[in-house]
């Protein structure tokens, strides 16, 4: 895998990290176990973070902490969200309100990040203006009366 392709699977677990969290936590509020939990998510979640969390799931040689600790190392986007499940299995700590929050800081930093892209559109805009639609824009209507100018 390329470095921009790892970068865009990276952005893409990062993005489908807070919907995960809402899920897990819906899921944890309800009584489930942290390891039914994830079950859910890898069925009904995000597509990217299922497939990372199943291969999580798959490995039956560690406890599910091990395993999500292996995960964690390998996926820094799915970090924050296995702490808080590493957490909860090994201490008994409750998760529902971790994982809402940081739900809400992952939304937050994508409205963030989009707002830093849109505050952008503007200068890639300025091309395109300057070198095609303001020339068409003299060509159409400044060109016209000099050539009506010069053939008198």
């Amino acid at each position: 895998m390329t470095p921009r392709e790892r970068r865009r699977e990276e952005a893409a677990l990062r993005a489908e990290v807070p919907l995960a969290a809402d899920l897990l936590a819906m899921a944890l509020g309800a009584g489930l176990t942290p390891y039914l939990a994830l079950g859910v998510v890898t069925r009904c979640g995000p597509p990217r973070v299922g497939r990372r969390l199943s291969a999580a799931l798959s490995t039956r040689e560690q406890r599910l902490a091990g395993a999500l600790e292996a995960e964690a190392a390998a996926c820094p986007a799915l970090e924050s969200l296995l702490r808080v499940l590493i957490d909860c299995e090994r201490l008994g700590a409750p998760a529902a309100a971790s994982l809402s929050r940081l739900a809400a800081e992952g939304r937050a930093r994508a409205r963030q990040e989009a707002m830093a892209r849109a505050r952008t559109v503007p200068v890639k805009l300025l091309f395109p203006l300057v070198f095609l639609v303001l020339p068409a824009f003299l060509i159409l209507t400044v060109a016209p009366v000099l050539l009506a100018g010069f053939a008198r």
